[in-house]
């Protein structure tokens, strides 16, 4: 499965009285919300409220919520909101709070695939930590689901309110699906208003859409396997080299799991070499400039010159 921002809540007796007022749809909106502004990049509140499909208004009442919930909602230069990503919050429930939230789940409506994924979560983790991306995970999996029907049945689908972290748009996508990357963070599909192969991030989709369509592209369908920061294109000819600091190499290995091998420590112990092949430059390139100072580039001149462009 994609890779999904992992995160543990702080509870109190507040937290469990704030979720026990909500129903099921705004408990996983609240977990939503909490993953993608883990997610980089930055958003804004008109993303957010696109990705959500509420207000920019209500945006805010959820950033107070998750507030409330031990969250700190920041943000950036840009006045962009983002919540850091780490382990500061993991406090492990306790049995009598275990049992609340199953009796605040089955209240709500246990039947559902979202409600189950919690209640197997809080039965297997008495007093353990109890993750809430398995709400999140709930979710992707109806979705990997859908795409993989298209596959099978060569039916063309509807991405509903895909959210592009490159243009920062969020848009419906009509698309023949051909083919899952190796670890299902996204979907190789080409999509017919542009006319080109594509790479689509899951965790990026809101939705997916089975048309009874069947597909008309096929003869021009063409999968590239996409490079550690999931680019695609025709060759991986493009090479990327710098040094870092230990947190920018953490976040590099959470943020792009396949970056790992890539990774090596100097003999201080305290910086870090990355060098790979990439297919395009947009992926390391913004990587890179979310941590200023912190990150030294080498090698390759084009690279430094897509950022100095950029």
């Amino acid at each position: 499965m994609g890779s999904i921002a992992f995160f543990v809540v702080k509870i109190d007796l507040n937290w469990l009285t704030i979720l026990s007022m909500f129903n099921q749809n705004r408990i996983y909106r609240i977990f939503q919300l909490i993953n993608i502004l883990r997610k980089k990049p930055a958003k804004t509140p008109r993303t957010l409220s696109g990705l959500l499909d509420i207000s920019e208004r209500s945006v805010y009442r959820y950033f107070d919520l998750i507030k409330q919930l031990g969250f700190e909602v920041q943000r950036d230069e840009n006045g962009r909101f983002f919540v850091e990503s780490g382990d500061e919050n993991q406090i492990p429930f306790t049995p009598q709070e275990v049992d609340y939230i199953t009796k605040m789940v089955h209240s709500v409506g246990k039947n559902s695939a979202i409600a189950q994924s919690v209640l197997h979560k809080v039965g297997q983790n008495t007093e353990h930590e109890v993750a809430a991306r398995n709400i999140y995970h709930a979710h992707l999996g109806q979705l990997i689901e859908m795409l993989s029907v298209a596959i099978q049945e060569k039916k063309q689908v509807m991405l509903i309110k895909y959210y592009s972290a490159r243009s920062e748009t969020i848009t419906d996508r009509l698309v023949e699906p051909m083919q899952f990357t190796d670890n299902y963070e996204a979907i190789s599909a080409f999509e017919v208003s542009s006319g080109q192969n594509k790479y689509f991030n899951i965790e990026r989709i809101s939705e997916v859409i089975l048309l009874d369509k069947n597909m008309e592209f096929e003869s021009e369908h063409e999968f590239f396997k996409p490079d550690i920061f999931g680019f695609q294109g025709t060759e991986m000819n493009k090479e990327v080299e710098f040094e870092m600091s230990l947190r920018a190499s953490l976040l590099l290995k959470e943020e792009y799991p396949m970056s790992r091998a890539y990774i090596k420590p100097l003999p201080c112990g305290k910086r870090f070499i990355f060098k790979s092949k990439v297919q395009a430059f947009e992926g390391p390139a913004r990587f890179v400039k979310g941590f200023g100072d912190e990150i030294t580039v080498l090698g390759d001149a084009d690279f430094l010159k897509h950022l100095q462009v950029g």
